[in-house]
């Protein structure tokens, strides 16, 4: 595995390890921690471990396994940037948003969850290119 597929495995196995320290974070420190992190934890494990895991995947193999080239070899970098600025954005803001006091508004949420989405499309389109084009 190699360019951008190696580079959304090892962010994969990155979020891996938040998710996993972020759980036992929630099954130790309970009550009010379980609330605070719990979106992030789900969009940490979901996005960011299994979600980029199939996209290296992928990146990698689908273009073969249909015997056709990449539509283009940039945008899954273009796609890895957005999405790995998108989603820690959204988990830092869920989390930080939480605790009293907090001057971080809730809402700030959105446009890192609209790169999420970005990031989404991005391989949505690249992938439809690859396997539909003429």
């Amino acid at each position: 595995m190699e360019g951008a597929g190696r580079l959304f495995f090892m962010a994969s196995v990155f979020y891996l390890a938040v998710g996993t320290f972020m759980g036992l974070a929630m099954a130790f420190l309970r009550g009010k921690w379980t609330l605070r992190l719990m979106p992030a934890h789900v969009h940490i494990n979901l996005l960011g471990w299994v979600s980029m895991l199939i996209f290296g995947f992928a990146y990698t193999f689908l273009p073969a396994l249909a015997g056709r080239e990449l539509y283009s070899t940039r945008l899954p970098y273009v796609h890895f940037v957005v999405a790995n600025i998108g989603l820690p954005g959204m988990a830092a803001v869920w989390v930080g948003s939480r605790f009293p006091g907090s001057r971080i508004p809730p809402r700030l949420v959105w446009p890192f969850g609209g790169l999420v989405a970005a990031s989404v499309w991005i391989f949505i389109f690249n992938m439809a290119m690859t396997m539909f084009r003429g």
